[in-house]
């Protein structure tokens, strides 16, 4: 019998290897909501309780977008606001 197969993704900061389930999911054009519709990119949850000017830094990088709001982003992964899996 073949095992089940588990997808794996990189953390976008600390570049390690997790498997999907275990990361954060973002989109690359609205951060906040995720609608599963473009390109996206994942992050660990020990990435995103780090120094916001590291995360801000790779965040913008990818994003191309200048004036993030981590707050809301933090807020709303480790509070429970979202649906992020």
């Amino acid at each position: 019998m073949r095992k089940k197969f588990k997808p794996v993704r990189m953390c976008v900061v600390c570049r390690t290897r997790y498997y999907k389930d275990e990361l954060l999911k973002f989109n690359q054009k609205n951060i906040l909501n995720f609608d599963s519709v473009g390109r996206s990119f994942y992050i660990c949850r020990d990435c995103i309780c780090k120094d916001d000017k590291i995360l801000k830094k790779y965040i913008s990088k990818i994003t191309k977008i200048d004036n993030i709001n981590l707050e809301k982003i933090k807020e709303s992964v480790l509070y429970g606001g979202c649906s992020h899996k």
